[in-house]
């Protein structure tokens, strides 16, 4: 103001700009602009200026670990959260706190507080002293190891605002009592005469299976790992526990013992190693050329056209092919079983393929679209199940039928998939010789009995003709 400039000194004056740095406190009020000291050999003014406000929009765009005076990055920020949340796009789904909410236990910040899951507190109380006492480690030693990892594993969960409610030490005592309560329920479950040892838990088991496989319920694999490292339980075998709960888990699956020993890189958490048990060492499902469109719709369809149905070698999820013969053709398809868990897991697995914090290909999401291209109608399982494809543990096949339409409601189709079978499938359905033989074998030789009835028809015309021949021409003459 024009009224105060006479207060300044009239000697040179120094001027001193000072950046104010995005995240900083500072005791100046953010309202002052200038400061002038008290120096009486000149004045000096500080003028602080905000951050660069571009700065801020890159990190909206690259995320917090980005800086513009720096292009590296910390070596421990994990670029992946790990552990996200459902995509909004599936919390529309009827069936959401069903099918993607514990019901039983929580193994994770996310459903932490909920007052509706404090009984299985006490079980996992238990369960924790079980495992330090069987496994001969102190519980004061394994909570120091879990407290020191507690920043790195903070960095696991995509909503951080979900677990700042928790300081360092209850987030450490958390992980301490899920991580032995998960250990010792898979080592109870995979040993022998160990069940018995399971706490009381009455009906509680498909509950608490249905929980462990649930998005955002999982636990860092890390903090197994550092409850294993000084146990009295070897690494390798009680891998080999965790293999084998998860060949349980998935009915009909093969032993696949020897899939954490494999030189790929750790799975994330329980849910991450359910979906790379399904999909096997086959892992890609697409192709590069051609069209990925096809006019062909259900099994039985299929089934007219000459097209029959066998069992893959594997069990892998991607180990789907197509060989098309003369007038018919064969497709395989990996065994799968459905029961009242399918859904829940399928789901939570398509959630997990579906989240943009997580760089994975879809390959679990795409075996569910294919396999709902196949099942439009209950006569379509009833197929399948006669081929030895599918096991229906769920109830009536309409019910399964069912089930893989409501999973597919929200779901894009990716026209990728599956694309070299799919053309091959619908090269064998263009082929109009092939399918007309094979429909007049379908409509008239579909059974046993159609077929005797042919071979009947034929003798007895054959009989006719013999018997006209020796009327015409007698064997005397």
């Amino acid at each position: 103001m024009a009224g105060n400039r006479k207060d300044f000194p009239q000697e040179e004056a120094s001027i001193k700009i000072v950046r104010k740095e995005s995240g900083q406190t500072s005791n100046v009020s953010d309202r002052q602009s200038a400061i002038a000291s008290k120096q009486p050999e000149a004045m000096r003014i500080d003028i602080k200026v905000e951050d660069n406000p571009m700065e801020e929009r890159f990190k909206s765009v690259m995320g917090p670990e980005f800086s513009a005076r720096s292009n590296t990055t910390k070596s421990s920020e994990k670029k992946w959260p790990r552990i996200p949340k459902v995509p909004q796009m599936l919390r529309g789904n009827k069936d959401f706190n069903m099918q993607f909410e514990p019901r039983v236990i929580s193994l994770s910040p996310y459903h932490h507080h909920k007052s509706e899951l404090r009984p299985a507190e006490l079980l996992k109380s238990e369960m924790t002293k079980q495992f330090i006492v069987e496994s001969s480690q102190v519980i004061e030693v394994l909570y120091k190891k879990i407290e020191s990892e507690i920043p790195e594993l903070r960095k696991c969960y995509k909503k951080r605002s979900a677990i700042k409610r928790y300081s360092n030490e209850d987030l450490a005592w958390m992980m301490l009592m899920d991580g032995c309560f998960l250990l010792q329920y898979i080592y109870c479950y995979t040993t022998e005469g160990k069940l018995k040892d399971l706490p009381p838990i009455k009906h509680q088991h498909a509950f608490i299976q249905h929980d462990l496989f649930l998005l955002e319920n999982q636990l860092p694999f890390r903090v197994l790992e550092v409850l294993l490292l000084d146990s009295r339980y070897k690494k390798d075998e009680m891998m080999k526990k965790i293999d084998k709960f998860i060949g349980l888990m998935i009915t009909g699956l093969p032993d696949r013992a020897g899939l954490l020993d494999k030189k790929e890189a750790k799975p994330s958490h329980l849910l991450d190693l359910l979906r790379r048990s399904l999909l096997g060492d086959k892992t890609n499902c697409k192709s590069v050329a051609g069209k990925g469109w096809s006019s062909f719709r259900n099994v039985n369809e299929l089934k007219a056209a000459g097209i029959h149905f066998m069992r893959s070698t594997s069990p892998s999820l991607t180990d789907i092919s197509f060989n098309s013969y003369l007038f018919f053709g064969v497709l395989r398809l990996p065994n799968i079983t459905i029961d009242d868990t399918s859904k829940s897991r399928f789901l939570n697995l398509i959630a997990y393929e579906m989240s943009s914090e997580v760089p994975l290909d879809s390959e679990v999401t795409a075996y569910i679209c294919f396999l709902d291209s196949l099942i439009d109608y209950p006569e379509d399982v009833k197929e399948l199940r006669r081929r030895g494809i599918l096991r229906n543990f769920l109830g009536s096949d309409e019910e399964v039928a069912k089930l893989f339409n409501e999973i597919t409601t929200d779901l894009v189709l990716d026209f990728d998939a599956y694309k070299s079978v799919k053309q091959q499938i619908q090269r064998h359905y263009d082929n109009r010789m092939s399918t007309w033989m094979a429909e007049g074998l379908h409509n008239h030789f579909s059974s046993p009995w159609t077929l005797l009835a042919f071979v009947g028809a034929l003798l007895a015309l054959f009989m006719s003709a013999v018997q006209t021949w020796y009327t015409v021409y007698p064997r005397g003459k």
